[in-house]
């Protein structure tokens, strides 16, 4: 009988040993998968954030580009007031066709009341008050934001 007791306390000992180790190994477990997932979440979050910087970029350098072609455009635009060539007026179409294909919108001015955010007076001339009467040089808005005021005539009731 005394080595069944010795044989048993051994398994005790052992069980006890065995128990501890799964536990020991249970939160290594947890604490490895743990820094598993906010290792996970850290990636997941770098990719969202360099995605969001290259469409930044992307936009910025589009902005930048269709900024340095709208002085094309306003000679495109002061050649067709002197002339009645079609090609000239063809290319301007297509040249604003162009802009808002890359997500430039020309600001709407014509008979439009002057709003100073997109708009820039460069001349007040009689008219109706505080009414666009001729666009000088045309605005854009690229993704909702003002890239160049349009410069105007606006009215004002002369007393």
């Amino acid at each position: 009988m005394a080595k069944n007791t010795t044989k048993t306390k051994q398994e005790d000992t052992d069980n006890h040993q065995n128990q501890a180790t799964i536990e020991e190994l249970d939160a290594k477990c947890q604490d490895l998968e743990e820094k598993y997932k906010r290792a996970l979440a850290d990636y997941q979050n770098l990719e969202k954030r360099v995605r969001e910087e290259k469409v930044h970029w992307i936009l910025a350098a589009n902005k930048e580009l269709i900024q340095r072609m709208l002085p094309v455009l306003d000679t495109l635009l002061l050649a067709s007031k002197h002339t009645d060539d079609q090609g000239i007026k063809m290319t301007v179409t297509q040249f604003i066709q162009a802009l808002e294909n890359e997500g430039a919108k020309r600001i709407k001015t014509e008979g439009a009341t002057f709003d100073p955010n997109t708009m820039e007076a460069v001349e007040i001339v009689e008219g109706e008050d505080n009414k666009v009467i001729e666009e000088i040089r045309p605005g854009f808005e690229l993704n909702g934001a003002v890239i160049r005021p349009a410069q105007v005539k606006v009215g004002k009731v002369q007393n």
